[in-house]
């Protein structure tokens, strides 16, 4: 993977996937390749836009010359690829064997079944160790459908409220484009789990237990985004109206404030979309407790088998578990933008009003030491992924190395990381935990990390993926915005904090605020999930 960092022009509007002038492979590439050619337009230098029989021929003959190509046609044609060409040294160089590793109090694996939600499940999973230690619970999760259902709402909004603000946009414009390419989807980024959490908090899952609709989303999410669309057309509708209504009125005021009030007009029909979104949510998923109102949860702790009965609201169980979800850092390592670098994502959220989605660019190497310091502070780490690349679900093995491309096709995948994210090759697809790494004793790097899934014990090794140190990505880092102070739970899941070093790849201190935001990029391109942020978009 490519460590190049790309620098983003200033005072330029910039494209998740197109951001980066063409590269050649070196500054002559260009002029020999066109000294080879006669620009008279000779039949010995023209190549044919067609793909002709002549070629065809050539190819064939290629093909059929070579007992290699032959024999791997023989082979691979009969299972699938990813199963045929796994190196074995691969399986060999990751050993479950792990010395740092995080007490997870042998809490149970969890299960996303078939839905976009791992960013959910891998927050809850982190965020349940800080309560499982503090009140020494056993057999316990936090309700992920309930999160989700106010994710499912609060993004309905969102998109309702971004649609009223580009209203007077041409429907065909590609922002607009974008967004109505995908108003309701299941998956987010840590800011936006931060909105949610902290306004919503959180609740057992005995409280508000999993559905067969939010295990299976895809009906429900298709609905969803099938009415938002509609609710969009009916407000660009409505505000076209009131804004020809109030062009007609000689009263002084400007487009911005006629623009203003057309929306507010609107809005009173958005509530009635509002209002069936809910309908639709409560009848699929069934009603949640609101963030105030009292429940009661029952448990027996561990050790003593003592029965408790707690009496609290979302809200307050969210604040006993000790950890706070704005004190984080998202660390992002996109080399197409220059490190030391905020990074935003326009047009982003689940909450309307909610936490910015921001990541800190740093240096791949920021990332390990922040992650091996978490880890020997006995603290996991959230991290997203491209986890549909180079990773095989029976093994529970992620590595670059996993596949021999070259000896089965004679061919391997030469892209940099920055350029498989230019490209669109690579996108961030899932979130998991980091529990654990292994150091090597002479050379003080790690070599191995093991991962926590969602997906079930069955998959991997019990539920837990290996990934070796040629893998990379991203996380979060517990950070004070504006102190840089790192956090280390106690056993009691209280997050103590001791100043430190800015998350940069240089040592100065800075703040939060102190970093540029010159690279922010709007979200009217997929790429926002190119950057591999801390948290998931597409899962």
């Amino acid at each position: 993977m490519g460590n190049a960092a790309s620098t983003p022009a200033p005072q330029s509007t910039l494209s998740e996937k197109h951001n980066s002038t063409t590269r050649v492979s070196s500054p002559s590439s260009a002029a020999d390749l066109l000294s080879q050619l006669s620009l008279r337009g000779s039949a010995a230098s023209r190549a044919s836009a067609k793909v002709t029989s002549e070629n065809l021929a050539a190819w064939e003959g290629d093909f059929a010359s070579s007992p290699k190509h032959r024999l791997a046609s023989t082979v691979l044609s009969k299972a699938a690829l990813t199963d045929s060409l796994v190196r074995r040294d691969a399986q060999r160089n990751t050993q479950q064997i792990f010395n740092v590793k995080v007490n997870e109090g042998g809490l149970p694996i969890t299960n996303q079944k078939s839905s976009g939600r791992c960013w959910l499940f891998s927050a809850t999973n982190l965020l349940r160790i800080a309560l499982a230690r503090k009140l020494d619970l056993d057999d316990f999760q936090f309700s992920q459908s309930y999160l989700f259902f106010w994710d499912s709402l609060s993004k309905a909004n969102y998109f309702l409220e971004q649609m009223l603000d580009l209203a007077d946009s041409p429907l065909d414009d590609r922002v607009v484009q974008h967004l109505m390419n995908m108003p309701e989807n299941d998956g987010g980024q840590w800011s936006m789990l931060d909105s949610l959490i902290t306004t919503f908090g959180l609740v057992p899952q005995s409280v508000y237990p999993e559905s067969f609709n939010s295990s299976n989303t895809g009906k429900l999410d298709a609905l969803l985004t099938s009415k938002l669309r509609e609710y969009a057309l009916e407000l660009r509708d409505l505000h076209s109206a009131a804004m020809r209504t109030l062009s007609d009125l000689a009263d002084g005021k400007s487009y911005a404030e006629k623009k203003v009030l057309a929306a507010q007009s609107a809005r009173k029909k958005k509530e009635e979309q509002m209002s069936e979104v809910y309908r639709i949510l409560a009848i699929a998923l069934g009603q949640p407790p609101k963030p105030d109102d009292s429940f009661v949860w029952e448990y027996y702790s561990k050790k003593d088998k003592k029965y408790h009965r707690v009496e609290t609201t979302p809200k307050k169980l969210y604040g006993s578990v000790g950890v706070d979800t704005s004190k984080v850092l998202s660390l992002v390592n996109d080399p197409r933008h220059e490190y030391e670098t905020l990074l935003s994502v326009d047009r982003l959220g689940n909450v309307w009003g909610g936490a910015p989605v921001t990541y800190v660019n740093v240096d791949l190497d920021v990332l390990k030491k922040t992650a091996i310091r978490l880890l020997r502070d006995d603290t996991p780490v959230w991290f997203g992924c491209d986890v549909g690349k180079f990773s095989s679900s029976s093994l529970g093995i992620m590595s670059t190395k996993l596949w021999d491309l070259d000896e089965g096709f004679g061919t391997s995948l030469k892209m940099s990381k920055a350029q498989r994210l230019e490209t669109g090759d690579s996108a961030m697809t899932h979130a998991m935990l980091i529990t654990a790494v292994h150091i090597d004793e002479k050379s003080g790097k790690p070599t191995r990390w093991r991962i926590e899934n969602s997906w079930g014990p069955d998959v991997g090794e019990k539920g837990c993926v290996r990934r070796p140190r040629s893998h990379v990505f991203p996380l979060w880092a517990d950070e004070r915005r504006g102190e840089t102070a790192t956090s280390s739970w106690t056993t009691s899941g209280s997050p103590s904090t001791s100043t430190k070093s800015a998350p940069t790849a240089s040592t100065s201190t800075r703040s939060w605020s102190t970093y540029s935001t010159r690279a922010r990029r709007p979200s009217c391109l997929p790429g926002c999930v190119l950057a591999f942020p801390a948290a998931l978009l597409v899962c």
